[in-house]
């Protein structure tokens, strides 16, 4: 009997000291609660809160002291429970204090048991802090992921390994017209543009093999509209492993028309939506580094210049001008083959390009392309008929040529067509070339011409027929170029014209031709005009009126005797300007003659409308009176009808003695020639 007690009080002793063991080294903390208190903490516990175990049993030290002061009544209540239910088990998560106050989440497992009648709680204590964390770390990401996949302004969608939509955001809903299940029962290929797809599966493929790519496409909407995308594509990877790919996208159709209108503004006209000057320097450069590889490449630059479109801009309005530019335009472009380029360069200025063109060929299209701009154009009601004037520069004829200087060789060739009228298109030469250089240099050295008192007057007399007495002296202007020596108007007064020298040399011939009458007179001779010549820039000047105005009264000239001529093509400029400021010399008391009269077609009827108190018919019909017959009847007829026009009628260029005594018996009124008297500076000249 005593040997069976032994055995059991060993076994009890070992399975306590066993049991005790286990508890103490559980790598899980665990307690007893007696009666509201910490009756015992095993090791693991007391640690995890940075207590001893004997400040955790005292007898003072309460629950309140670990268990976090909101929680308490949790824990409490779980006690409260459990103690009214046999064998019952609870489960629930406090935050308990450690010592140093930090806080910790803790899972409490709680059961209770009788020890000595008395009822017991006793459990585990699990740390979960740091699982708890990391599991709001996932939740947190996942809805923020969920929150930009769903709210973002892109398009963010996933396909599998066929291109099947496997998720779709609500954005690529919206963009791409079709709803998210439709969506994810097609294929990415289904919405991509024809012209677009190959370079999406390539990029889709790309994917697939783990490299990320960006670029634009455009897409069709499910209500068929076209719209572009910025897009990226990437990778899709589940541990470690390629499942698709993902996909980004952002709507850029209003970014693309607007670079698309920059670009368009950029390289293109906006009235007549033809290439710009920019865009054509770019073909053309690009023709010539190809010809740097292919010696036998020929191309030819055409510049096309309407002729009379300023006066046919200011007769219609602006308005009217500009539509008619745009019908020149179409109809230019129309006879073209596509793979020429046409321009339109400034103003009523248009420059072609033909590549793989000989020299023939160019020719035969320049003439037609003027018989095709003659043909009528309907404008507001009216009917305009104009014609073209055309340069043409080859390349075969440009060794080394740059894009600024092949442009600027058709142009010169163009300006000679619209100078000479010979032709309708001129071809560009080193020989034309040197007479523009020439052109440049006399407009350099008109600069200072002025200055350096290089130009001078020479006076030619115009006597009255009937007579034989002094009417007027007609001022004519004089280069004496230092190196040049002297130079004739003709060469220099058209350079004057297009450069706006005239301006200031015409100021200055008024000048000086006024002041020298005021000297005749002043020295006794008998009084008499002085002729002087007006340009039509001159007169188009904001402020010629003022400028004659003032000269008369500096120089102390009465205006009666200060004619003023201007040559018959000004009438066909800016009608009713040039009538307003012709009234206005009138009003001043200078008087008006009209210059080389039968050179411009303008019918004398015309004339009425203009207050000119003479008319000079041009040296051409008088050289005719010798030899031709027809040309002593249009003299006649001109001083007829310029007679019943009360305007009196001087010729030019009277050489002998047959064309004045024609003339005389005609009852032409004035004559100047160098039958009379050739021009001559006025210190020369002697009065009888």
């Amino acid at each position: 009997m005593s040997g069976e007690q032994n055995n059991s009080s060993f076994e009890l002793a070992f399975y306590q000291t066993t049991f005790h063991t286990l508890i103490e080294k559980a790598p899980v903390g665990m307690y007893i609660l007696e009666e509201g208190k910490i009756a015992y903490v095993n090791l693991f516990y007391a640690k995890l809160l940075g207590y001893k175990k004997q400040e955790l049993s005292e007898t003072e030290f309460s629950l309140e002291k670990i268990i976090y002061p909101e929680d308490l009544l949790i824990l409490k209540n779980h006690i409260q429970k459990i103690g009214s239910i046999e064998d019952d088990v609870a489960r629930f998560r406090v935050r308990q204090i450690k010592k140093d106050g930090t806080v910790l989440l803790t899972e409490i497992n709680i059961s209770i048991t009788e020890f000595y009648g008395k009822p017991i709680f006793f459990g585990t204590v699990i740390n979960i802090s740091e699982q708890v964390a990391a599991q709001q770390q996932v939740y947190d990401a996942n809805e923020r992921y969920r929150s930009l996949f769903e709210n973002s302004p892109d398009a963010i969608f996933s396909f599998n390994h066929e291109g099947n939509f496997i998720s779709a955001n609500p954005a690529t809903e919206k963009i791409s017209g079709y709803s998210d299940k439709e969506l994810l029962n097609m294929s990415f290929m289904s919405l991509v543009s024809t012209e677009d797809l190959p370079m999406a599966i390539k990029s889709f493929e790309e994917g697939k093999q783990g490299m990320s790519s960006n670029y634009n496409l455009t897409v069709e909407r499910k209500d068929g509209k076209r719209i572009h995308l910025d897009t990226i594509h990437f990778p899709m990877r589940v541990n470690g492993e390629i499942m698709g790919t993902y996909g980004v996208a952002r709507e850029i159709t209003e970014k693309i028309q607007y670079e698309q209108q920059l670009e368009k503004l950029a390289f293109y006209d906006p009235l007549t939506e033809l290439p710009n000057r920019r865009l054509f320097e770019d073909r053309l450069g690009q023709l010539l580094d190809q010809q740097d590889s292919n010696d036998n490449q020929q191309f030819a630059v055409m510049f096309l210049d309407l002729d009379r479109f300023k006066f046919i801009n200011n007769s219609l309005g602006h308005q009217n001008g500009d539509q008619f530019l745009k019908l020149v335009a179409a109809r230019l472009k129309q006879h073209l083959r596509k793979s020429d380029t046409i321009s339109r360069v400034a103003g009523d200025e248009f420059t072609i390009l033909f590549p793989d063109i000989r020299k023939e060929e160019a020719i035969n299209i320049a003439i037609h392309l003027n018989e095709a701009i003659k043909e009528p154009f309907e404008i507001a009601g009216n009917v305009i008929t104009v014609s073209a004037s055309i340069g043409i520069a080859l390349n075969t004829d440009m060794a080394e040529a740059t894009v600024e200087e092949i442009i600027r060789n058709a142009d010169t060739a163009m300006q000679h067509t619209k100078k000479f009228k010979k032709n309708i298109y001129t071809l560009y030469t080193e020989e034309l070339d040197t007479k523009v250089s020439y052109k440049f240099s006399i407009e350099n050295d008109l600069k200072v011409a002025i200055e350096n008192n290089e130009l001078e007057l020479y006076y030619q007399p115009i006597i009255d027929l009937k007579t034989n007495q002094l009417k007027a002296m007609e001022a004519l202007i004089r280069w004496n170029h230092p190196e040049h020596g002297l130079i004739p108007p003709n060469d220099f007064i058209p350079v004057a014209e297009e450069s706006g020298q005239i301006i200031e040399i015409g100021s200055w011939v008024l000048k000086t031709a006024c002041r020298q009458n005021k000297k005749w007179q002043e020295s006794g001779i008998l009084p008499f005009k002085v002729a002087v010549n007006v340009s039509t820039k001159q007169l188009q000047h904001y402020n010629f009126i003022d400028s004659v105005a003032k000269t008369l009264e500096e120089e102390q000239l009465e205006p009666n005797w200060l004619e003023l001529e201007v040559t018959e093509s000004i009438l066909h400029e800016d009608v009713e300007f040039i009538k307003e400021n012709l009234l206005k010399l009138k009003d001043i008391g200078v008087s008006l003659s009209i210059d080389d009269f039968g050179t411009g077609y303008t019918s004398l009827n015309y004339l009425r409308e203009y207050p000119f108190d003479k008319l000079k018919i041009d040296r051409s019909f008088i050289d005719d009176i010798n030899r031709d017959l027809n040309g002593k009847r249009i003299t006649s007829a001109v001083i007829s009808l310029a007679h019943s026009l009360n305007m009196d009628v001087v010729a030019e260029g009277i050489e002998n003695e047959t064309q004045l005594n024609y003339l005389y018996d005609k009852c032409c009124d004035e004559g100047q020639g160098y039958y009379f008297n050739k021009p001559l500076p006025a210190d020369t000249l002697k009065f009888s």
